[in-house]
Parts: structure tokens; C-alpha cells; sequence
């Protein structure tokens, strides 16, 4: 691909990068290409992503560059475990590194133990590339660590200074900390577009979008929840918003319509979920619980047609996975998250999809669904918008109204 080739061309002339490329348009083969041309200068390569897609990196590295020897490393595994970060640290230090972290934003926070030792591997290491096609899930503060990861010397500036050089942010109250508004962005651009590569994904094919509507089963014991929280001595609108989603996508007029849909398409068909309990009992589905083998499997059997209908959740599905042997996707559940549901869109609008696609959206009649119909609309953070909704209205008022 011609973007594949001028991405190699600008980054291959650099020590550190950015692959900002839409999902679907190659950025793994890039990277391989770019650690195979300075594989010379380089003793030991790292590449860090979601634990869910590391079988797939490996099948990447063996279709293109069978001879790379590559340490692929679950950034879950090094936020979580004290040995292997450890083990990786030592591998690191007195080397030649090429340490690459795909799907960047996971490194977003900067207060996570994850991202402070990413980041302390990158002090050590002389290549450094970063891989997302969603750079930002809010705003530009999302850049901050990941240019931060590559050099201190592209943004020169510590965390504090960048947020007041680009943002203006909420001082008091329930938006306390939260951007505003965003200021002097050409200026970023300017600072960082000598290191990065950001292009679209040019398919020639097409998404389609289709509505559903449905009922909630229990009205009453959603109502008595909502009043449970409001009575409880500390409100938490996060722990609220996860129940009352949990409680209504169980509705017996959703799990119809998602059989409906499933029997009309005569093909194969994607299921997104947010919760284990809106997986049918037997129904083929990826999880956070399986091990690689046994999601590798699943998927070899979705792609021969053995399996027709496969549930996947978003916390292990909606990064990394190719998919794009299958045109339709079903959003059974939605994510807070703009950026995991877009990440979730690109499961199957990838490079190699051969034929226009179509997502089904469910939605219930009720309050909180239209709002996070909303934030997705706006390509919002649902969490921000409820504490921009509550901070207007108030817990009890915003409560009621959802």
C-alpha cells in the first residue's frame, strides 16, 4: 500500500515514531519492516500491547519477518506483575533496544503503575515506536504520556505545563480537572508531526448503520434501584450508571431482537457486549476468562463458518483482532468509551474486507441509554458527560432523569 510505504519512508529516517494510522491499514507490518531495518543496530526488541492480541502480533511476525526475534508482552502483565516487569527490565538495561507499544492509549494515564513502567523502559531503550489509530480518546492530554514514552525532547515540558499551554480545565466542583477547552492545538501539531505518520483508512467500501429500539423487562426494579443510590450516604454515578446498564440489557425484548437479526442475515455475525450476562448460555463467545489457544480456536472456527454467531466482550475484543472476513456486527451492549466502540467498529473494517459492512445498534427506551447515545454521538467519554449532566442539575435531579 502506497500510505504503508510513505509511512516506512518518513519513520525510517528516525530513532523514535508514531503510527497514528487508522486500524485496518497496516501499521503492524509497518512496524515489523521498520524493526527489520535497523535489526543491525539493534540486540533485543520488545513489543508491548493488550495481552487479548499478542497471538496475532506473532502471526503478523511470522507472515512477514520470519527471522525477527521479537519479546511480545501483555501491558497488562507488566502493570500487574512485579517479576515479569522485572524480567523485562533486565533485559532491557545495558542493550540495544527497539521497544514498541501498540495501541498506544493504553498509556494514557499517567497515574498508572502500567504507564510508569512503560515509560521507565523507554528511558532505557535507543528505538522507540508507538502504534494506535485512536491517539485520543478525550483530548490532547491523551498525547502526553505517549510523546512523553518517545522523548522528553519532543514536547519539552513536564504534565502540568502542557495542560496549561493546551487546555483550560474545570477548577472547582464535580468537573474539577476536566478540560474545558482546548487551546493552541496548531501549536502542538507543530511540535509533534515530525514524528508521526497519521493517515485514513481508503477501503472503497462502505458503513452502514442501523437503529433498533427496545424495552426494558423491569421498569419497577429499575426505579427502585436508582432510589437505592440516591439514599446511599456517598454517591458514586459510576457504580450507579454500571448497574442500571447491567439491569436493563437483560430485557427479554433485546435477547428477541438480537435472535431475529441473526436468523434474517445469511451470513456471520459479530455480537459486542459489555456484560457476561448478556452472552446467551451456550452461544460461542471471546472472554477475558479463555486462554489465547482457546480464543484462537474459536475464531478459526467463526472464520470456516462453523460458528455463526460469536458474542465477544469489549475488554478483549475490541482491540487487536482481525476480523474482517465478517461484515456484520451487532452492538448489543454499548461501551462508555468513543474510543473502544470505534476500536470495536474496526474489528471488521480493516484492510481486506472485501464488501460494504453493517452495524446494528440496540437501544433502550430509557434515560441513561440516550445519553450514552449522546456521548458516542459527540465522540465523548460517557463518564465526563455525566459529571458535566450532574454538575448542572445535581445527583438527585440527573438521577431521576436517566
Amino acid at each position: 500500500m502506497d500510505k504503508q510505504k510513505a509511512a516506512f519512508e518518513k519513520l525510517s529516517r528516525l530513532k523514535v515514531g508514531a503510527l497514528f494510522m487508522e486500524m485496518g491499514t497496516g501499521k503492524t507490518k509497518v512496524a515489523l519492516d521498520l524493526i527489520a531495518s535497523k535489526q543491525q543496530r539493534v540486540d533485543y526488541i520488545l513489543w508491548i500491547c493488550p495481552f487479548s492480541v499478542k497471538h496475532e502480533i506473532e502471526a503478523e511476525r511470522k507472515k512477514w519477518h520470519d527471522d525477527l526475534h521479537v519479546d511480545i508482552i501483555g501491558c497488562e502483565s507488566i502493570g500487574s506483575s512485579d517479576r515479569i516487569f522485572l524480567e523485562i527490565l533486565r533485559k532491557v538495561e545495558g542493550r540495544r533496544a527497539f521497544i514498541v507499544v501498540d495501541e498506544s492509549l493504553k498509556i494514557k494515564n499517567r497515574n498508572a503503575k502500567r504507564t510508569a513502567r512503560i515509560l521507565k523502559l523507554g528511558e532505557l531503550a535507543e528505538y522507540k515506536l508507538i502504534l494506535n489509530g485512536t491517539p485520543l480518546s478525550k483530548n490532547v492530554l491523551d498525547l502526553w504520556t505517549q510523546m512523553q514514552f518517545l522523548s522528553p525532547k519532543i514536547l519539552q515540558m513536564t504534565y502540568n505545563e502542557f495542560k496549561n499551554t493546551y487546555c483550560e480545565y474545570y477548577v472547582r466542583g464535580w468537573l474539577r480537572g476536566l478540560v474545558k477547552k482546548q487551546h493552541n492545538v496548531e501549536h502542538l501539531i507543530a511540535k509533534i508531526e515530525p514524528y508521526i505518520f497519521d493517515t485514513d483508512l481508503e477501503l472503497g467500501k462502505k458503513k452502514h448503520y442501523f437503529d433498533y429500539f427496545y424495552k426494558m423487562s423491569n421498569r419497577e426494579e429499575y426505579k427502585t434501584l436508582k432510589e437505592k443510590h440516591l439514599q446511599a450516604p456517598v454517591f458514586d454515578f459510576l457504580a450507579i450508571t454500571q448497574v442500571l446498564q447491567q439491569h436493563y440489557c437483560k430485557s427479554r425484548e433485546k435477547a428477541e431482537i438480537i435472535e431475529c437479526l441473526t436468523s434474517e442475515i445469511n451470513d456471520r455475525v459479530i455480537v459486542f457486549v459489555k456484560f457476561l450476562s448478556s452472552i446467551p448460555a451456550g452461544a460461542a463467545a471471546i472472554t477475558g476468562e479463555m486462554s489465547e489457544t482457546e480464543r484462537t480456536e474459536v475464531i478459526q472456527d467463526f472464520r470456516d463458518g462453523k460458528i455463526k454467531v460469536l458474542y465477544i466482550t469489549y475488554g478483549c475484543g475490541a482491540f487487536g483482532l482481525n476480523l474482517q472476513f465478517c461484515k456484520n456486527m451487532i452492538f448489543a451492549d454499548h461501551t462508555f468509551d468513543y474510543a473502544q466502540r470505534i476500536q470495536a467498529e474496526a474489528r471488521i473494517f480493516r484492510k481486506g474486507q472485501t464488501d460494504d459492512v453493517n452495524y446494528y445498534n440496540l437501544w433502550c427506551d430509557c434515560g441513561l441509554e440516550r445519553l450514552i447515545k449522546g456521548s458516542l454521538d459527540k465522540k465523548t467519554n460517557l463518564l465526563n458527560e455525566v459529571k458535566k449532566e450532574i454538575s448542572k442539575k445535581g445527583a438527585d435531579k440527573w438521577l431521576k432523569g436517566i
